[in-house]
This record gives C-alpha cells, sequence and structure tokens, in this order.
C-alpha cells in the first residue's frame, strides 16, 4: 500500500468516521480486519451510510478505474469524543452479493462481519488496510461530494461514511466547520468495492 502521506494526493477517496462498535475499540477492530486480509485476501467492512451505497461506490470504482486509479478509504477520527454513534447491534452477516440477485457465502476464515443487518445492509471490501502510525490530518475542505461535487462532504452521525473527490471547497459557504480530523487508517478498496449482505 501506498504511504499514508501520499493518500492526501489521491482524487478519488471514501472518507469514514471511525467509531467503536459492538465493544470494540477501534484500534481492536482494525487489527482484526488486516488479519481478515492475511488469511483470505479481503475483509468486509460494514456500513449504514446511504452516501456510500453499492451502486454509488461502484459508479467510484469505475471512475477512477477509467483514469487508472485505485480507491482507498480513509478512516478519520470524529470532530469530538463521542461523535462517531456506537454500533450497538452484532448480528452475523452469512452471504454477500454484488447485485442482490447472486449470493455467495463468506469464506468461514473471516473473523465475523455483524452489524444491524437487515434487507438493505451493505459493506465496503478492502483488500490491503493499515494502521496510520504517524499524526497525519485530513482536511476536508479538500473534498467534494462525488455525486454532486459543488457540494462539500458534510460527515455525521446518519452520513458517516461519504463517496469523495479532491476538489476545493474552502471557500464554499456550507463547508463543514471540523475540517481538520486525524487520520486513523487506510484501506485500498477492492475490485468488489461495495456488496449487500445478507
Amino acid at each position: 500500500m501506498k504511504k499514508n502521506m501520499k493518500i492526501l494526493n489521491e482524487k478519488f477517496v471514501i472518507i469514514s468516521v471511525m467509531g467503536p462498535h459492538a465493544g470494540e475499540s477501534s484500534e481492536q477492530i482494525f487489527s482484526r480486519k488486516i488479519k481478515d486480509i492475511e488469511r483470505t485476501g479481503n475483509t468486509f467492512w460494514m456500513i449504514q451510510s446511504y452516501k456510500s451505497s453499492p451502486p454509488k461506490v461502484q459508479s467510484l470504482v469505475k471512475k477512477a478505474k477509467l483514469e487508472r486509479k485505485n480507491i482507498f478509504c480513509i478512516f478519520i477520527s470524529p470532530s469530538r469524543q463521542g461523535g462517531s454513534k456506537q454500533t450497538k447491534k452484532s448480528i452475523k452477516a452469512k452471504s454477500f452479493s454484488s447485485d442482490k440477485i447472486n449470493w455467495k457465502e463468506l469464506s468461514p476464515k473471516l473473523s465475523p462481519v455483524t452489524g444491524n443487518i437487515s434487507t438493505n445492509s451493505f459493506s465496503l471490501v478492502f483488500d490491503k488496510m493499515n494502521i496510520t502510525q504517524q499524526d497525519i490530518k485530513l482536511d476536508l475542505w479538500n473534498y467534494a461530494d462525488f455525486e454532486e461535487q459543488k457540494k462539500p462532504i458534510l460527515p455525521n452521525m446518519g452520513v458517516s461514511t461519504i463517496c469523495a473527490v479532491r476538489k476545493d471547497m474552502s471557500q464554499h459557504p456550507n463547508k463543514i466547520k471540523s475540517n481538520i480530523r486525524k487520520i486513523e487508517a487506510v484501506a485500498k478498496v477492492s475490485s468488489l468495492g461495495c456488496v449487500w449482505l445478507k
């Protein structure tokens, strides 16, 4: 994987606010997911943000592929302590699909993929991940919403993961106030992009 400092120059990214999940700390979750990749070649990261649903992520992946670029997910700290809502439900997913028609079983070698599994649950798929060792900051004013590129990204509790494109939004009147965030980890999005779970 590229050095984390270079991530600041990537054109297409997914930005995700990191928080605890069902009693696990961020560090424990990242370590578990890295081991998944070592064992199986990829890991599944469940999300609940309509700004990064499978069709939106696949559109981002397709655009990046045309420009011969990779997609990285940048995990950032919340704007304040407790600013990221903890996920309490931990229902285990058993299978995944890119189109909601053809389903495949999740590898038994994966650690449990858990969350509030419903009829519209989905997951990013990563094939590389590393935890940021240095104190690297991300300026959210450098990114616009991938789908609506005249708008800045506005991560919040209901929209914690967003498909984004690098673009100067520092002069936008509706830009986010808490724009400087610590990068917690970086993951490379696999060719699967984002899939539905059940």
